[in-house]
């Protein structure tokens, strides 16, 4: 019994120590898991901040203008946050980096509901072509700098970039600087800069070109008034079948000289032909100053010139020698053609329009047909002559 006794009670306690050293291992073990937990939150704190203050820091080197660092953050906002990453996009592009011109069109393109978008994307798209080239691309980058469509307005930027583009001889950039440099909107306005413009686009046979170099002249912007000079460039643009020139040029000649009148109505009635509708009320009230009978035979002489300018087939200054001679003008043809003046335009031939004004021989008018005296008002709009 005894020896039973005593194998019953070590295996009592060797179950007792065994329950122990479990309970021991339990516990170790959760305090071992707590330290690893411990240790992986303050691992992973640690890292959080580590992240935070390289943020902090990238965050400050991109404020500062570094671009690399600007693509960083936009190409890490774009997994999850697109407005932002197309925020660090731009901010990219204003310091001229061609890929972050490149990510705010790839994001203005995957958000297309937006409008404002599209507009910031053809933007870029245009300055991205203009930088390689392409001056269509460039003038119409510059254009919305400057009114601020797609991007924010920078007049100053925009001026810039159409500069560049009219220094590379195209010509709506041209005129555009043209009429810049007069603009009540310029605070350094430059009436000879004005001038100089209109004058590169009228050597590239702008017609527009041609019409306001004219007018600078007449208005005297930018140089000394000349009057001459002033009609020659109107003229210019008219025989190549600008309505609107021949509007200026017609109204340019009411008041000159004997035959102003009659200069004037021959260019208001084209300009009508050609469709240019304000020209209407004034060629009636010239028709209303020199009278039926001069507005008939004005009318005769200036429909085969309407028919001429329209076929393309005038011959440079044919038109304006032929009036020079008819009624004994001063506008003056240059004797030597610089560049631009070339005197054989393509598609047009020297015998299609006599320089000796031939073509208005048979419709001269009488020295006392030219300035009668002013007549009743009447509306010529609606005469046999005139169905226009």
């Amino acid at each position: 019994m005894n020896t039973i006794g005593i194998a019953i009670g070590a295996t009592g306690l060797s179950l007792i120590l065994i329950f122990v050293w479990m309970i021991s291992l339990s516990v170790r073990k959760k305090r071992l898991e707590a330290e690893k937990k411990a240790r992986e939150e303050a691992y992973r704190k640690a890292l959080e901040r580590q992240r935070d203050l390289e943020r902090k820091e990238r965050l400050q080197k991109a404020e500062s203008g570094h671009v690399p660092t600007m693509l960083f953050l936009a190409k890490e906002a774009e997994r999850s946050n697109l407005r932002e990453a197309l925020f660090w996009y731009e901010k990219a592009a204003q310091s001229d980096s061609i890929p972050g011109m490149y990510g705010i069109v790839r994001l203005c393109q995957r958000m297309r509901d937006d409008v404002i978008l599209k507009e910031k994307a053809k933007f870029w798209q245009n300055y991205l072509r203009g930088v390689e080239g392409d001056n269509t691309a460039k003038y119409e980058a510059g254009r919305a700098l400057f009114h601020g469509r797609g991007v924010e307005t920078d007049v100053t930027k925009g001026i810039a970039i159409i500069q560049e583009a009219a220094e590379q001889h195209y010509i709506d950039a041209m005129l555009f600087m043209g009429e810049w440099c007069v603009s009540h909107d310029n605070i350094a306005p430059a009436p000879g800069d004005s001038t100089y413009w209109y004058s590169k686009a009228a050597s590239l046979h702008s017609l527009e070109g041609m019409m306001k170099l004219g007018m600078n002249y007449i208005k005297g912007v930018g140089v000394s008034s000349d009057f001459a000079k002033g009609i020659y460039w109107l003229e210019r643009a008219c025989e190549k079948g600008h309505a609107e020139a021949m509007y200026h040029c017609g109204q340019a000649w009411i008041e000159r000289g004997a035959h102003g009148k009659a200069n004037a109505y021959i260019w208001l009635f084209l300009s009508v032909l050609f469709g240019y509708e304000p020209a209407k009320a004034l060629r009636d009230q010239v028709g209303s100053q020199i009278g039926v009978d001069s507005v008939v035979g004005l009318q005769s002489l200036a429909k085969p010139l309407q028919k001429k300018i329209a076929s393309g087939t005038v011959r440079k200054h044919s038109i304006i020698r032929a009036l020079n001679k008819l009624y004994k003008r001063g506008v003056p043809i240059p004797d030597v053609a610089d560049p631009s003046e070339d005197t054989q335009e393509p598609g047009l031939h020297r015998d299609e329009f006599g320089v000796d004004g031939e073509l208005l021989q048979p419709t001269q008018l009488p020295a006392d047909q030219t300035e009668t005296k002013p007549s009743p008002a009447v509306n010529f709009s609606h005469t046999p002559m005139d169905r226009y």
